[in-house]
């Protein structure tokens, strides 16, 4: 399997792929607004920092994606082939997005427990629970050095006084 950035000079090649394979695997849990912005996604919002799509093939066939904009603030969502799920292509991808951009931030439903176990594994945390006008319950979770850059939590140091 082999996971690849998309460029922004390959981007236009690969968008109707992307956003016809995101449509096609995606489960309940990827907001129209999100699929949206997916589909308004421009090869100049590639040059914006903290912008990436990836993609992860096997035999020449697309198995995944992952898209970012803003560091996953203004946009984030994770879609893996429903025949390749299980096998750790999420969890890859998130690792690589963070690898790549220093931190990330996603939403995910608190019910999708799938994501949520990959959005752990790869060191995520929750600071902050709303709910959707759906009535969904949201979780939202970022990285450690985001989480304690902000103002979402106060740390201390605990021992030595």
């Amino acid at each position: 399997m082999s996971v690849f950035k998309i460029s922004r000079e390959k981007w236009p090649r690969w968008k109707k792929r992307i956003v016809a394979f995101v449509r096609q695997h995606k489960d309940k849990h990827i907001t129209r607004e999100t699929s949206a912005k997916l589909r308004a996604l421009t090869k100049l919002d590639l040059t914006e920092p903290g912008t990436l799509v990836l993609a992860a093939t096997e035999n020449k066939r697309l198995t995944g994606v992952l898209v970012g904009k803003d560091y996953g603030k203004d946009c984030s969502l994770a879609v893996v082939r429903r025949s390749t799920r299980s096998r750790g292509l999420g969890k890859e991808l998130l690792r690589r997005a963070v690898a790549e951009l220093g931190s990330f931030h996603v939403q995910i439903a608190a019910d999708n427990v799938p994501s949520l176990k990959v959005a752990f594994g790869c060191g995520l945390l929750g600071y902050a629970v709303f709910v959707r006008d759906n009535g969904k319950v949201v979780l939202s979770l970022k990285t450690f050095g985001d989480l304690c850059r902000g103002e979402d939590v106060v740390l201390q140091k605990r021992g030595h006084e």
